[in-house]
């Protein structure tokens, strides 16, 4: 089983969601525990140019995360909407 942490910016993006879109996410981040590239159930593919690093598509918007493997850990980087500063991940 995995632990999911936010980080601050996808946090606070979260909450200015409205209900509807931040509980789907939720729901989301919760299947992550148990399986952190659930291909099947969502739109999921991984971020090209960067290790371990994978995105969701939630509608118009996209959850970019990291999987750390050794330590069972999946760190939410941003939830944003799609645009040209989506994968531009600072290393």
């Amino acid at each position: 089983m995995f632990e999911v942490y936010l980080s601050r910016k996808a946090s606070k993006t979260l909450k200015r969601f409205d209900k509807k879109t931040a509980d789907k996410i939720k729901r989301i981040l919760t299947s992550l525990k148990t399986s952190p590239i659930p291909i099947r159930k969502h739109d999921i593919r991984k971020v090209s140019g960067a290790r371990d690093f994978y995105r969701i598509r939630v509608s118009d918007f996209r959850i970019v995360y990291r999987i750390l493997w050794g330590i069972k850990e999946i760190n939410v980087i941003k939830i944003s909407r799609k645009d040209d500063e989506t994968y531009k991940l600072k290393r």
